[in-house]
């Protein structure tokens, strides 16, 4: 059985470091596998098969000595998040829960969707809470795991790589530094990403994300302040820290910077916008 990339958490947290087509540098998505007797999978992501196998081997091993997969849990509706899910209930027959937004974006059906506070009890002291996470993602949800507060927090925050906000894909940047307040509220012990290791300083993360995402926006702010009239002289300005090569990523941020600016009555609407200059 596969042993590399398979990390125990905690008692009854297995985290399970797979393969998948995700945003550089990050080259595998944790799927993490909660419980004792009744089991519930947190992330099925890999579309690899190869990956899928392994991972069906360590749930298969399990279920023969007497447990039960019981749900199968999506974060939010992003390739590198999903491509396991549809396999996994055929080979179990576990039902796939989420959020209603993202049942609305996957490329199949849910079983059942989740809203903030629903809990799932997988018995024996292990249970799941939703919190509905939106920002990244319209139907983005973290899942604590109750007794060791234990948060895996999707895309929320990376282990690896960054998080991109992304309009064009219904990212919302208001939403996700509130997001991440939220969940620092809520006194994690550990987070496990999606991508990369699980990190154990919850508040010291989650307080540089809100940081650098607050930094970044007074640079925009500043970029503006200073004359830049278009899109890319903004986007020139603000991230002249970032290689030109991440450029086009970086412009996707600064949109959401700049809705974000805009909703908050700190832009007028004629405001520099990605199809102008």
């Amino acid at each position: 059985m596969r042993t590399a990339g398979t990390e125990e958490v905690a008692e009854g947290l297995t985290r399970v470091a797979l393969r998948t087509p995700t945003l550089p540098p990050a080259t595998t998505t944790n799927t993490l596998v909660v419980g004792r007797r009744r089991l519930a999978v947190i992330e099925p992501a890999t579309p690899d098969e190869g990956e899928q196998r392994a991972l069906e081997e360590l749930l298969s091993a399990r279920v023969d000595a007497g447990a039960e997969v019981v749900a199968l849990l999506l974060t939010h509706h992003h390739r590198d998040h999903i491509g396991h899910a549809e396999a996994l209930r055929r080979r179990f027959g576990a039902p796939i829960l989420c959020h209603e937004q993202t049942a609305l974006r996957i490329p199949f059906a849910a079983d059942r969707t989740l809203d903030d506070g629903d809990t799932l009890d997988l018995g024996d002291g292990f249970a799941l809470d939703a919190i509905f996470t939106p920002g990244h993602a319209p139907g983005h949800l973290v899942f604590r795991e109750r007794a060791s507060a234990i948060f895996h927090v999707g895309d929320l925050v990376a282990g690896e790589g960054t998080i991109l906000i992304d309009p064009e894909d219904d990212g919302d940047m208001g939403l996700y530094l509130e997001s991440l307040r939220r969940v620092a509220d809520l006194a994690p012990t550990a987070l496990v990403p999606a991508h990369g290791p699980v990190l154990r300083d919850p508040q010291a993360i989650l307080r540089r994300y809100v940081d650098h995402r607050l930094a970044r926006e007074a640079r925009v702010v500043q970029a503006l302040a200073a004359g830049a009239d278009t899109f890319d002289a903004v986007l020139a300005a603000a991230y002249e820290d970032t290689p030109r090569w991440l450029w086009p990523l970086a412009a996707r941020s600064l949109e959401a910077h700049l809705q974000k600016l805009e909703r908050d009555g700190r832009l007028p609407p004629d405001r520099p916008r990605r199809d102008a200059g």
